[in-house]
């Protein structure tokens, strides 16, 4: 019967360990180990990447926000015409949650589209700013910057819908 050597991680010299690269083969410690699908790698082979979703080039960026400023104003046009501050009360509040809900669905899924899927906190950010350039306009147009109850409430269901469109 022989004596299996003693093995040492190649990242930390002074750790001894049994375990290896299941790609390479070199042998790795519990420390620099990485779970992937493909079972455990050394931090080489895993090349831990963000999925290409979340990777955003500055054009995406310039894209984003082009399709929220165009569309900020645009809601907050139609939004002034149909929906003038304070001309509605009661039924208007349950409305402006449906109106919130497509209005965030409609944002999230143009900057999905123009941005040829792109996600992230960023994304969601800029989504968020839309509704509120939107709400910012549409008081602007109205003539009067008071508080608007319905207008908030558009925006917060809207960003809740933006939110989750672009995670």
């Amino acid at each position: 019967m022989t004596a299996e050597p003693i093995v040492f991680c190649a990242r930390h010299p002074d750790v001894e360990t049994a375990l290896e690269c299941g790609r390479c083969g070199t042998p790795i410690c519990p420390r620099c180990m990485i779970h992937t699908p493909g079972g455990i790698r050394c931090p080489d082979c895993a090349k831990l990447r963000r999925p290409p979703m979340y990777e955003l080039a500055p054009v995406d960026y310039a894209k984003a926000l082009g399709v929220g400023v165009v569309l900020a104003a645009a809601l907050g046009f139609i939004g002034a015409i149909l929906f003038p501050v304070g001309g509605f009360r009661g039924l208007f509040l349950l409305l402006a949650l449906f109106v919130g809900s497509a209005v965030g669905g409609l944002v999230g899924e143009a900057i999905h589209r123009v941005t040829n899927g792109k996600r992230g906190m960023a994304m969601q950010l800029i989504g968020v700013a839309t509704l509120v350039g939107a709400l910012a306009v549409r008081m602007v147009l109205s003539g009067e910057l008071m508080f608007d109850l319905a207008g908030l409430m558009i925006v917060g269901v809207g960003s809740v819908a933006v939110w989750s469109r672009l995670r």
